[in-house]
């Protein structure tokens, strides 16, 4: 009778440990997607950190800040917090991260349209001289054409891109001015390899870059297009190279209103522009 009792206990244990990582599955899940906060599918990135800490779907009602509806993506990254996938190692490259990216990839050369609404807290601290990047347009299967960023602690900054190398930079808005409240990115593209390609971003409803009749395509991938964003950092061993042993701030980033579509209106109605 004893050997019977243990292996019903052991039994019951062991599905409730396969319910729990059930129940953790769908959590995760989720965390990943919700039409709340983003009109397409999205997915963690491979590369970005596992601690728990790294990404969650928070909601208003909870005291956290939303740019509309009822819930946000919250992003932290700590020093160290560098992950790796199959094909790469941000730990060997001084990179670490934690990012969502569309599920779907641009690929037709048609006019699209991206949204994605940052806040920063009000306790906010740069980690410059370390690129943060906060959104990317990436050429999947190789490099990005498009970052937004944190450079220099200073300015939110848009970059443009040819395999990777910056081609043009503009000066947004004071990241002073974006801590406590919500940053509105609008972008527009249409990719090509020949010269009718063209890339224009708006911050707050202002026009910030506008490139037209452009390459904005390299010839090495055909994946097409797709949007990455959250908290990427760069070159992390720049921060002790300039500041010595003053400690490395702890970041976090909410982001809301993420959307994808083939007009304006499709990708900010809920922004009231």
């Amino acid at each position: 009778m004893p050997e019977i009792m243990l292996k019903i206990l052991k039994n019951i244990r062991n599905s409730f440990f396969l319910f729990a990582i059930l129940l953790s599955g769908f959590s995760n899940l989720e965390a990943k997607n919700s039409k709340d906060v983003s009109n397409t599918e999205v997915k963690k990135k491979t590369i970005s950190h596992k601690k728990k800490y790294s990404l969650k779907l928070v909601s208003s009602k909870d005291g956290h800040p939303v740019r509309s509806g009822k819930k946000s993506y919250r992003f932290e990254v700590r020093l160290g917090d560098c992950g790796k996938d199959s094909g790469h190692d941000d730990c060997k490259k001084d990179r670490q991260r934690t990012e969502l990216q569309f599920k779907k990839h641009q690929k037709d050369k048609k006019d699209y349209w991206y949204s994605a609404s940052i806040y920063l807290t009000n306790d906010y601290q740069t980690v410059a001289p370390v690129r943060t990047t906060f959104v990317q347009l990436y050429e999947r299967g190789w490099k990005p054409i498009l970052m937004v960023t944190d450079r220099t602690g200073e300015w939110l900054e848009i970059g443009r891109m040819w395999s990777g190398e910056y081609v043009e930079m503009k000066k947004a808005l004071k990241i002073n001015d974006m801590k406590g409240k919500w940053t509105d990115i609008l972008i527009s593209g249409r990719f090509s390899r020949e010269d009718d390609g063209f890339m224009k971003v708006w911050v707050n409803n202002k026009l910030i870059l506008n490139a037209e009749n452009i390459k904005n395509l390299t010839p090495y991938t055909k994946r097409g297009v797709g949007l990455d964003f959250g908290i990427y950092q760069t070159f992390v061993s720049g921060w002790k190279r300039e500041h010595g042993d003053k400690p490395y701030p702890n970041m976090t980033v909410y982001f809301d209103e993420v959307n994808l579509g083939t007009s304006k209106d499709k990708v900010t109605k809920n922004l009231g522009n």
